[in-house]
């Protein structure tokens, strides 16, 4: 991979910051050096997703970093996002709405000052920090400094102006590692207005595994589990980690369709195939599937990635008709007892689990991190 995709000239035709590289595809970036400053929460701004994701989200990626001895110091991924784009937890304007119902702090108080359209406030928007939920941050190596972080926040706003965007975004930044709380005194310093975007769930899986995992519940919840874990063997139910390269995708495909239906969202599972091929294609060995298996029928997946030592549960899904007539705890299962443990089997630190339903999750043993949204508005106020 080249180092340098873009000429200095080149550079400069685009206006940004002195040092400042740019390439719009992920197959020019330099990924050795760029992967090197991904840490354990950053899958999801690996050169390997950010493959995937520009083929699947159908709108412009531009990816920024500045060097040093020839070498990537800091790195930031950005999207355009306009209001035709599908994926709804990518847009501010959605998660504002989202956030301000659900009583999130700084989101009211935000929405109020948009006026009666928050989609014509803040659409289209630069999406800075990837196009993914959660950790949308600026990844940033031992030699990077404040002033790297300023060049490239400030290229991503020129970006933003030149496609006539109307905000700048970092849809879903933590504030656990101190280049994340660099960053956001500096994005506060530049205007960024920010409100609690959602929580962020991971589960550190213990050293004595499953029965460690298990003894740190409450009585009460153990019991549950226990309860619900026999009545799958009960039910002969067979769940297995499977490789992704020989897993039947079609079906992973109409199962997810099936519960996003549930929740409401319109979805056909020829949507989820171009992921999922992608995914295969990109992660070989780094992606598989806990599978939930009954009457020779797959019943449920998870989709888990594999990023160093942690593991990832990216997508799952479930026949409802057969969860209708077994009442079976299917999801828990797969995504949380099964997996846990195959991955204190392997070794595995963390289990990251995403955004939603925090309530369930802290049920399950995870604990949930703010994610805080930072926007800056780009368009005229009033």
């Amino acid at each position: 991979m080249p180092t340098r995709p873009q000429d200095p000239a080149q550079e400069r035709d685009r206006g940004l910051p002195h040092g400042v590289h740019a390439a719009d595809r992920a197959a020019d970036l330099p990924c050795e050096g760029w992967d090197a400053l991904a840490g354990p929460g950053d899958l999801f701004l690996t050169c390997r997703w950010l493959h995937v994701a520009e083929a699947t989200a159908g709108v412009p990626m531009t990816y920024l970093w500045t060097e040093r001895d020839g070498a990537p110091v800091a790195a930031l991924a950005t999207a355009l996002a306009t209001p035709s784009v599908p994926w709804a937890l990518g847009r501010p304007d959605v998660v504002l709405d989202n956030s301000a119902q659900a009583g999130l702090p700084g989101a009211a108080a935000f929405r109020a000052g948009l006026g009666a359209d928050a989609t014509a406030a803040l659409l289209p928007t630069l999406l800075a920090g990837g196009r993914h939920l959660g950790n949308t941050r600026l990844l940033c190596g031992l030699s990077a400094t404040e002033d790297d972080m300023a060049r490239l926040v400030a290229a991503a706003e020129t970006l933003a102006r030149r496609a006539g965007a109307a905000s700048v975004c970092f849809l879903y930044l933590g504030d656990t590692a101190e280049s994340d709380r660099c960053l956001g005194k500096l994005l506060t310093a530049r205007g960024y207005e920010s409100f609690t975007s959602g929580q962020y769930s991971t589960l550190r899986v213990p050293e004595d595994g499953y029965e460690g995992y298990l003894a740190a519940l409450p009585r009460k919840r153990r019991v549950s589990v226990a309860a619900e874990r026999r009545r799958i063997r009960a039910a002969g139910v067979r769940t297995t980690l499977e490789p992704l390269a020989a897993a039947d995708l079609a079906r992973f495909a109409a199962l997810e369709a099936e519960l996003l239906r549930k929740y409401g969202i319109a979805w056909a599972p020829d949507q989820s195939l171009p992921l999922l091929h992608q995914v295969r294609d990109l992660f070989g060995d780094d992606a598989f599937a806990m599978v939930a298996r009954a009457d020779g029928e797959i019943r449920g997946f998870t989709l888990v990635l594999r990023h160093g030592t942690d593991w990832y549960a990216r997508q799952t899904g479930y026949d409802y008709a057969y969860q209708r007539s077994s009442g079976l705890p299917l999801y828990f299962e797969l995504v949380y007892y099964r997996l846990l443990e195959e991955a204190a089997a392997a070794g595995v630190s963390t289990l990251h689990y995403g955004l939603g339903s925090t309530d369930t999750k802290r049920s399950r043993g995870c604990v949930a991190a703010d994610q805080l949204a930072r926007v800056l508005r780009l368009r005229e106020r009033g």
